[in-house]
């Protein structure tokens, strides 16, 4: 069995090659070979890795480890591929106070660059007029190093891909969430409204700090922690240390309670009208022909009448 283990101070190590039966009480020890951390401080947690999230609902928050130390690892559900992650033994001088701040979506204008308008927000950058400027440093990016954003990597060819991105009507993507995590050295973590999964950007870069990105299909918008739902943005803390996991399970709740709310567009299925001429259209495939046989770019949702 390989795993990932990460530390309370963000650095990681790997572990290779362990025994398919592994017991908790065998790790703990391998563990205590490898890093001198005594079992008995082994506070962990678990997470599968992003090709099993799939596999595992959303795959966040991390779970707690919990058995007998003669259990094998993967009777408690722990398999190969594998994170796991040590935190500090926790404190017994008393329950600590909950937190009574909240978790909530920061709204981005929605003008086709609203991915670059929520890193922007994050960044300290303002909500609006980000696009142009991130556009050309990911079209830098792109031409400076051809032999990784290749035709084949993009997609399609360089300088054509280098146009669109440059045009304001484009979206973007997981190309350019991956050199803009790269580029400002944050951790992104794009949560998936539509399918409940987690994307990460920067993982294993040695970054300090991570953000939170909500996508509901055809639009980003970001997720800050404030002191109340009714605070001035200017209290918003957008950017997180990346060895304080809590953080990830509360920013997850703000994606599942969108995902309970629908407030999400499954591009492939929804009903779509186009707001210049009337016409209707399923999926983004239909709205996207009609567009470009007709220039109309203006869109909308339709949904259906009745209550969810």
């Amino acid at each position: 069995m390989n795993f990932k283990v990460t530390f309370a101070n963000g650095t990681s190590m790997r572990l290779m090659g362990l025994p398919d039966d592994i017991t908790l009480d065998g790790l703990r020890s391998h563990l205590f070979e490898k890093t001198s951390i005594p079992p008995q401080d082994q506070h962990g947690k678990c997470s599968v890795s992003f090709l099993q999230i799939k596999d595992m609902m959303t795959g966040y928050p991390p779970k707690l480890i919990e058995g007998l130390g003669e259990s094998t690892l993967s009777s408690l559900g722990v398999r190969t591929g594998s994170v796991l992650v040590l935190k500090e033994a926790p404190q017994t001088g008393g329950a600590q106070p909950k937190s009574t701040s909240v978790f909530m979506r920061r709204v981005m204008p929605a003008d086709n660059s609203c991915l670059f308008h929520s890193i922007g927000y994050a960044l300290g950058k303002g909500r609006e007029g980000n696009g142009p400027l991130m556009r050309e440093l990911i079209r830098d990016t792109i031409l400076a190093d051809p032999e990784k954003y290749s035709e084949v990597f993009l997609g399609r060819p360089v300088y054509e891909y280098c146009a669109w991105i440059m045009d304001d009507k484009s979206w973007g993507g997981e190309i350019e969430l991956s050199i803009l995590s790269t580029h400002y050295k944050v951790e992104m973590v794009v949560f998936d409204v539509t399918s409940m999964s987690r994307l990460c950007y920067g993982e294993d870069q040695g970054f300090t700090q991570r953000m939170f990105l909500l996508y509901d299909g055809i639009h980003y918008d970001l997720v800050v922690e404030a002191p109340s739902t009714t605070a001035s943005e200017s209290q918003d803390v957008p950017l997180f240390a990346i060895n304080d996991f809590t953080k990830v399970e509360r920013a997850s709740e703000v994606a599942v309670e969108a995902h309970q709310k629908h407030e999400f567009t499954d591009v492939s299925r929804f009903s779509i009208m186009c707001l210049v001429c009337r016409s209707t259209f399923v999926g983004q495939k239909e709205a996207l022909l009609h567009s470009e046989a007709t220039g109309h770019q203006q869109f909308g949702e339709v949904k259906p009448s009745f209550a969810r």
